[in-house]
């Protein structure tokens, strides 16, 4: 889907988990540089996984470790944690990816994640739940995303990522209620 619509050089996978979307991007867009950001716990587990896959030479891969270090451009992989994504600011990434895990943020750092991905004037490409209400009550609703004046490529409910995997049984569960996803243009 996004290969027909963008080409990207540099790519920011944000909250990915399980590194789906890291090696989907590998494998998809072999030449780009892939950022990915998400909670320190989970990174670590991304590393040791990709470690052993050996898709990507360890000098090839760096992790931020500062709010106050440029990212090198001679890595393939950089992992970011989240509280250090402000690095990811007007850093010339093309696409943005969000799978599943904007639904699992507040809107306060929803905001925070678009601020990013517009100064960089890039694409985004999102699929989350249509309605979410978090633990502590706050409701999370798709068509409220701060959009603002993106140019919409594609914005449809989502009919490919209808379920999720977990490690213990049912194994293969559906999301409640229906997802929507979109591809939004901010380069111009």
């Amino acid at each position: 889907l996004l290969k027909k619509k963008i080409d990207p050089f540099k790519i920011c996978i944000i909250g990915d988990g399980k590194l789906n979307g890291l090696i989907g991007s590998l494998i998809t867009f072999k030449d780009a540089k892939i950022y990915t950001v998400n909670l320190s716990e989970t990174l670590i587990n991304d590393y040791l996984i990709l470690k052993k896959t050996n898709l990507v030479p360890d000098n090839q891969i760096y992790v931020i470790n500062s709010k106050n270090v440029n990212i090198e451009e001679k890595y393939k992989i950089v992992f970011i944690p989240s509280n250090y994504k402000e690095v990811l600011l007007k850093n010339n990434i093309d696409l943005f990816i969000n799978i599943a895990s904007f639904q699992e943020m507040t809107n306060d750092e929803i905001k925070k994640y678009f601020e990013i991905i517009k100064s960089n004037k890039s694409y985004l490409y999102s699929c989350n739940r249509e309605y979410k209400k978090l633990y502590g009550g706050e409701e999370l609703i798709f068509d409220n995303y701060p959009w603002e004046n993106g140019k919409k490529i594609i914005y449809d409910y989502c009919s490919w990522h209808q379920k999720f995997y977990m490690t213990k049984f049912p194994f293969i569960k559906k999301y409640d209620g229906k997802l929507k996803h979109c591809l939004i243009d901010y380069s111009k």
